[in-house]
């Protein structure tokens, strides 16, 4: 009797799913720039997400989980951007500067996702501050030019799910500058599915997002799930603004859960004479 309430007890616990409400996401990103200008340009990133109702990770990928489950949340993230460049010399018509540029971005962006039956909608607004710094020095004297602005970001999408694992959405995607009074409402979609590709728990996750304005911009990205746990994926961005050349981007990107409530991720990114190397981070609650 009491070797079978034991095996009783062990399978229970196998085939229990664990939930969570909160999700932390943090990552470290580096970028090596193919120029002579840009020395450092590194940045941070951190987000948490809070579910209404718990997440249940039992099938699926377990980076999934929410987006299967229909799980309605509010969200709160925090970008910090620190680029610093060379020494290099500017020419002000009679005379030479050694100078030296620093710039600095702060973002933090708050937002809602939200699903009810078939019906989805998503809206967050940001606000950033930019901080350039320029320092100049001359054979006897030396100067600083110092230029801080703010910048507000907002998104509303509003879009359905025909099937559980595919949503399609739509809306717009804006931005607006205080230092100039620069800003761009553009028409913005995004897709996602997440289907299974086998018996064996295989899943493959596929992403399309665009924004279109004064500057184009879209991306299409698809991950493999071997098992719940791993992934790897790549994704495709460009980048079109007017008068100027296309900017393309293609990143591969892996992650891989070491258990149900941590997980652990690394990136690389090709483009147009820059690289990025990227890790990341998840812990769930």
């Amino acid at each position: 009797m009491k070797r079978s309430l034991l095996a009783i007890a062990i399978a229970t616990l196998a085939s229990s799913s664990f939930a969570y409400n909160v999700q932390l996401d943090g990552g470290f990103s580096y970028f090596d720039h193919d120029n002579d200008f840009i020395d450092t340009d590194n940045q941070f990133d951190i987000k948490g997400t809070y579910y209404f109702n718990p997440v249940q990770s039992k099938t699926g990928p377990l980076n999934e989980a929410a987006f299967l489950g229909h799980n309605s949340n509010v969200y709160a993230k925090y970008t910090y951007n620190y680029m610093e460049s060379k020494d290099y010399i500017d020419d002000f018509g009679n005379s030479y500067a050694l100078a030296k540029d620093e710039r600095e971005i702060h973002h933090v962006v708050g937002g809602l996702e939200y699903f009810y039956e078939q019906f989805y909608a998503n809206a967050e607004v940001g606000f950033g501050r930019l901080k350039d710094e320029s320092e100049y020095r001359f054979a006897n004297a030396k100067t600083t030019v110092k230029d801080d602005y703010d910048v507000t970001t907002y998104r509303a999408l509003v879009g359905f799910t025909p099937i559980s694992n595919l949503l399609l959405a739509a809306g717009v995607d804006g931005y607006y500058g205080e230092n100039d009074g620069d800003d761009d409402a553009a028409f913005a979609v995004t897709a996602k599915y997440v289907a299974p590709v086998g018996p064996s728990g295989q899943y493959v996750n596929l992403e399309a997002n665009g924004t279109f304005g004064d500057t184009d911009h879209y991306e299409i990205g698809a991950d493999y799930y071997l098992n719940k746990t791993f992934s790897i994926g790549t994704a495709y961005e460009r980048q079109d603004e007017k008068d100027t050349d296309a900017v393309d981007y293609f990143t591969l990107r892996t992650k891989y859960f070491i258990n149900d409530v941590a997980a652990v991720g690394a990136a690389i990114g090709f483009g147009d004479d820059v690289q990025a190397y990227n890790i990341n981070a998840t812990f769930r609650f």
